[in-house]
């Protein structure tokens, strides 16, 4: 194997890695039923299991550490009502899709 094709073999190798240990994005959104109206809280990144961390909207800083996106969303849904979205579409997850909207 010359040194051109050990290197692209390395490269699929990493990546197929990096696949399948990618970190997974989720929304905690809130919703006010009575209301009407509803919006995004923060963003999550589950890096493993047991290891999620958890950004305001803006993602400026780091709102909590927690366990899972379930605990994420019980800690910020103690005074509201607090959903997980996720956004990677694994595990029968749906992808969100914006639509462009003609003025």
């Amino acid at each position: 194997m010359n040194n051109i094709s050990a290197v692209e073999a390395l490269r699929a190798e990493v990546t197929d890695l990096a696949a399948e240990h990618a970190p997974r994005l989720f929304a905690l959104c809130w919703i006010d039923a009575e209301a009407d109206n509803g919006g995004i809280l923060g963003w999550g990144l589950e890096v493993d299991e047991g290891h999620v961390v958890v950004c305001g909207d803006s993602g400026s800083r780091i709102l909590g550490h927690c366990s899972s996106a379930d605990q994420a969303r019980r800690l910020f849904g103690r005074s509201r009502s607090v959903e997980v979205v996720w956004l990677d579409g694994r595990d029968g997850a749906a992808i969100p899709v914006r639509v462009a909207r003609a003025t």
